[in-house]
C-alpha cells in the first residue's frame, strides 16, 4: 500500500532521515539487523510478515519499503520500537547530529502525528525555511517549559513564515513587499494549485476557508497585544492560548496535506 498523498504517514524523506541519522547504515545494511532479526522485528512489533531473503535488496532497502507501505499505526509502533532499540546519545557525542536530541524530539512528533492524526507543533514541513523551523522548535520548548501563553508568538511567527514559504514554492504573485498573514493566506487560496480542487462539497469547504481567513485577522491583534511578542501587561488566557495554537495547528495540517498532494512519490 503506497503512502497516499493526503495522509500524514511517514514520507520517504523522513524514513531516509530515520535510517541514516538514527538507526545507521553500514555497507548498505541496516544497523544490527540481520535478515532474521529484521523479519522478526516486523512480526513482533506489527504482526507483519516480511521475508527479507526474498526481497531483491539489502535489509535497509527492505526496511524502508516495508515502513513506507505500513499503516500509520504500524509506522508509529515501529518508530517506538526503534527508539527503544537505538536510544539517543548525548549531544556532545552525537557526531554529525547522529541520534541527537533534536532528531529524537522530531521522531516523537512523527509518532504523535501518526497516532493521533493531528500535526503537532512543531512538525515536519517540507516547504519550511530555517527561520520557520527555529520558530517551531522554540514553540515546542515553550509549550513544555512555560505553557501555551508563552508559545503563541512563536507559533504565529512560524505560521506566517510557513505561508510565505508556501507562496514562494508555488510562485504565487501579486503580493506586497511585506505581506501580512491574511494577505498570504488569501493569495494562496486563490492561486496555489493544491487548492484549486477542494473535492466534494467544494463550496462549503471554501466557506470554511473564508471563515478561517476571518480568524487569522483576529489572531494578529492577539499576538501583538496579548502575547509575549511585546511588553504587554496582560496576556491571553491559557485556554485562549490553546485555542490560538490549535487553530494554527489545524491550518498548518490542512495546508501541508494539500501541498503534499502535489508532490510526486519518490523512487
Amino acid at each position: 500500500m503506497a503512502s497516499s498523498s493526503t495522509d500524514l504517514r511517514l514520507t520517504r524523506a523522513e524514513i531516509t532521515k530515520l535510517v541514516y541519522k538514527w538507526i545507521g547504515v553500514s555497507g548498505g545494511y541496516l544497523g544490527n539487523f540481520s535478515y532474521t532479526l529484521h523479519d522478526r522485528f516486523w512480526l513482533d512489533v506489527c504482526d507483519v510478515s516480511v521475508s527479507t531473503a526474498a526481497f531483491a535488496g539489502t535489509t535497509r532497502e527492505c526496511f524502508e519499503a516495508t515502513l513506507f507501505d505500513a499503516s500509520a499505526a504500524d509506522q508509529a509502533a515501529a518508530l517506538r520500537a526503534i527508539l527503544d532499540e537505538y536510544p539517543p546519545v548525548d549531544d556532545r557525542d552525537a557526531q554529525g547530529n547522529f541520534r541527537a536530541s533534536r532528531l529524537h524530539a522530531e521522531i516523537l512528533r512523527w509518532i504523535e502525528r501518526l497516532e493521533t492524526g493531528h500535526v503537532a507543533v512543531p512538525m515536519h514541513l517540507a516547504s519550511t525555511t530555517d527561520i520557520v523551523r527555529r520558530a517551531l522548535d522554540d514553540a515546542d520548548v515553550l509549550l513544555k517549559s512555560s505553557g501555551p501563553q508563552s508559545a503563541v508568538d512563536r507559533v504565529h511567527t512560524a505560521f506566517h513564515g510557513y505561508l510565505y514559504a508556501l507562496s514562494n514554492e508555488a510562485g504565487v504573485g501579486g503580493l506586497p513587499d511585506r505581506p501580512t498573514m491574511n494577505q498570504l493566506f488569501k493569495a494562496i487560496r486563490g492561486s496555489h494549485p493544491a487548492l484549486t480542487n477542494l473535492g466534494p462539497g467544494a463550496e462549503e469547504i471554501s466557506r470554511v476557508l473564508q471563515s478561517m481567513a476571518t480568524i487569522l485577522d483576529a489572531l494578529n491583534p492577539v499576538r501583538n497585544n496579548a502575547s509575549v511578542a511585546h511588553a504587554n501587561e496582560s496576556l491571553v488566557g491559557e485556554p485562549e492560548a490553546v485555542l490560538v495554537i490549535n487553530t494554527i495547528r489545524t491550518l498548518l495540517g490542512y495546508l501541508e496535506a494539500k501541498r503534499r498532494s502535489l508532490v510526486a512519490p519518490l523512487g
